[in-house]
């Protein structure tokens, strides 16, 4: 790769002769400027070099601007995994923008990074100073696969166990704790630090607490479970526009509460049985009248092939069951034996329909 640098000075070198660079060569420098910003050795001299680069020609401008247009809509590919990888070290502390309203939140690159973490790279995109450049951190994912929890401990201490095909995203620094749950559910037993809290985010659901144990997970119809363990645990419904109040209730150990997609409270709090709530944790599904729907999408985690519900009059059936990750086959037969249900194998997926 061509030193950035010798490229910044040929650049500025032209530009006193009134002399723009050729396309192609613009382009070229774009591409390493933007794969050496996001490396781990950022100067703030090479950042003045960059700055000058970029403001030497309209034709730097914009062959920077597309060239990270571009790494927008590659991000995903694996030679874009391959690509950036070469240049950046993924496992940065990671730094999450202001919600909704950081000046980084204009556009997300996604590359690979050890042991199924993705970071997300936040960047402003347009450059309209010549004296000050910003590069954030990465945020960090987390995801477990279909069939088996997946067990972390981020940056603060905290223990997070994702159960199957679940996802979060990660933000730790000296000033905040954040995590967003993206699909499924998880369980976090939070470091105590009474100068950061600790917080959860899923849809327009909000969990703070600052050192407890907790679990925050989907269930059907994209409601929201919020169970807690240990400690003293705030649930914030967050208002959708500016003249809204935030509603918060607090919850206690072995209370429980149901969110919609909304963030709005849909249950009153309840009290669970630990035992039963937390099993997943030992491999095991306990349900006691649990609906047949909420059962079958935790079993999807788990499941060698999905389960499907084709009938909607059994989506309600109440449901008693106990059984571990290993026992799901065996236990879709028992379901057919004792309850109105009949089961299908097909290639791809099992059916159930009403008897």
């Amino acid at each position: 790769m061509t030193d950035p640098k010798n490229a910044a000075n040929a650049t500025a070198l032209n530009s006193n002769h009134n002399t723009e660079l050729p396309a192609s060569s613009a382009k070229v420098q774009a591409r390493e400027w933007l794969t050496y910003l996001y490396s781990d050795d950022i100067s703030s001299k090479k950042r003045e070099e960059f700055v000058i680069w970029l403001n030497s020609s309209e034709e730097n401008k914009t062959a920077f601007k597309r060239s990270h247009e571009v790494w927008q809509t590659i991000g995903m590919t694996d030679s874009a995994v391959q690509w950036i990888q070469q240049h950046t070290v993924a496992q940065a502390e990671t730094v999450k923008p202001t919600k909704s309203k950081g000046v980084f939140a204009k556009s997300l690159l996604v590359f690979g990074a050890m042991a199924a973490s993705v970071a997300l790279l936040v960047f402003n995109g347009v450059f309209n100073t010549t004296t000050h450049l910003e590069i954030p951190q990465p945020l960090t994912a987390f995801t477990s696969p279909v069939g088996q929890n997946r067990n972390i401990t981020l940056s603060d201490g905290t223990d997070v166990t994702l159960a199957g095909n679940s996802s979060i995203l990660v933000a730790i620094n000296q000033n905040e704790r954040r995590v967003t749950l993206r699909k499924g559910s998880a369980y976090f037993d939070v470091t105590h630090d009474p100068s950061r809290v600790f917080s959860v985010s899923a849809q327009q659901t909000e969990v703070r607490v600052r050192g407890t144990a907790f679990e925050v997970k989907y269930s059907a119809n994209n409601n929201l479970k919020i169970s807690v363990e240990r400690g003293l645990v705030d649930v914030a419904d967050l208002p959708e526009s500016p003249d809204q109040e935030e509603q918060v209730l607090q919850l206690r150990p072995n209370e429980q509460l149901r969110t919609d997609i909304q963030g709005r409270f849909i249950s009153a709090i309840t009290i669970f049985q630990p035992e039963t709530e937390f099993s997943w944790l030992n491999q095991r599904l306990v349900y006691d009248d649990v609906p047949l729907k909420n059962v079958i999408m935790d079993i999807n985690r788990y499941a060698k092939k999905p389960v499907v519900i084709l009938d909607d009059s059994i989506n309600e059936l109440p449901i008693t069951a106990s059984f571990t990750f290993e026992q799901i086959e065996p236990m879709l037969e028992g379901l057919a034996a004792a309850y109105p249900v009949a089961l299908t194998h097909e290639a791809n997926r099992s059916v159930l329909t009403h008897k």
